[in-house]
């Protein structure tokens, strides 16, 4: 007996099968999930970092002069943006140690003699530069280079014998 095939049925077994191998092989699958979130954090403290750029030098002191004589020394610090800073300046090593904090004495020497000098803050040589944070030099860091001139002043008319004087005084940079 011959079998007669159906040519239309035929081709829809045929598509039929096409379409369920093609879904077999393009369907997704899954696997399941999960999220989360990772928190990412830091602190940034304040830092500093100081230089002294430039040496207080004053012309020869002339003993009979009625004026002051005049000098400015620099140190450079560059602090984190918003960071609160003090320079302070020590006594120096003639200094004494009973000088008040608000107007340090301050001193060079050559030998036992010593001739006495002031550091102030600004340029109108009126407040004194001292070694505690009340009277340092306080600022805000800005994050980039920032200059500190201390302007020194000997007094005029101060009897001391002729050579060479000298002083080393401490900058400290608290933050």
């Amino acid at each position: 007996m011959k079998t007669k095939l159906n040519q239309s049925k035929l081709k829809l077994a045929i598509a039929s099968a096409i379409v369920a191998g093609a879904m077999g092989l393009s369907a997704t699958s899954y696997a399941a999930t999960a999220t989360g979130t990772m928190t990412v954090s830091t602190s940034v403290a304040v830092s500093c970092v100081m230089a002294v750029t430039g040496n207080i030098a004053f012309n020869a002191y002339d003993t009979t002069a009625t004026d002051h004589l005049q000098s400015t020394g620099t140190m450079t610090s560059t602090c984190t943006s918003g960071g609160a800073a003090t320079i302070t300046m020590g006594l120096g090593s003639g200094g004494h140690t009973d000088s008040s904090d608000s107007s340090p004495m301050r001193q060079m020497t050559n030998g036992s003699s010593k001739l006495r000098y002031d550091l102030f803050s600004e340029n109108s040589y009126s407040t004194a530069w001292g070694n505690t944070s009340g009277t340092g030099k306080s600022f805000t860091g800005t994050g980039s280079l920032q200059t500190f001139t201390a302007y020194a002043e000997i007094t005029a008319e101060q009897a001391v014998i002729s050579g060479t004087y000298n002083d080393s005084v401490a900058v400290t940079l608290t933050y």
